[in-house]
């Protein structure tokens, strides 16, 4: 019987672990606690969204958007293109209420 329970409840873990989500869709990475939106736009090609919170500092956002594209491709060799986002050096010291707009980039994977 505990063989039972430990199968089911092992299959039933491993059914959720990976989830598809839909293209464009909002996503949450709870180990660094960053919303973002992957959008698939052609083959090789993908549009990365990552909303900063109040409290997350552009550092955070910019290190998720490389590890997040060197998930997405699989390798090294791709390319970001910011569209919008970056954040001044002195940004949060002359304008503390400022609300920054999403760290917004285009990456292509190197083909293969």
């Amino acid at each position: 019987m505990r063989l039972f329970t430990l199968a089911i409840t092992c299959f039933t873990l491993s059914a959720c672990s990976n989830i598809a989500t839909k293209n464009g869709a909002s996503q949450w990475d709870f180990d660094h606690n960053i919303q973002f939106k992957q959008t698939k736009l052609a083959e090789n090609k993908y549009h990365l969204e990552v909303n900063p919170k109040s409290d997350t500092h552009f550092d955070k956002l910019a290190t998720f958007m490389i590890r997040q594209s060197y998930e997405i491709c699989g390798t090294y060799g791709f390319t970001i293109e910011v569209l919008k986002g970056i954040e001044k050096f002195d940004d949060r010291k002359s304008f503390p209420n400022l609300i920054m707009p999403s760290l917004s980039a285009n990456i292509e994977c190197a083909s293969q």
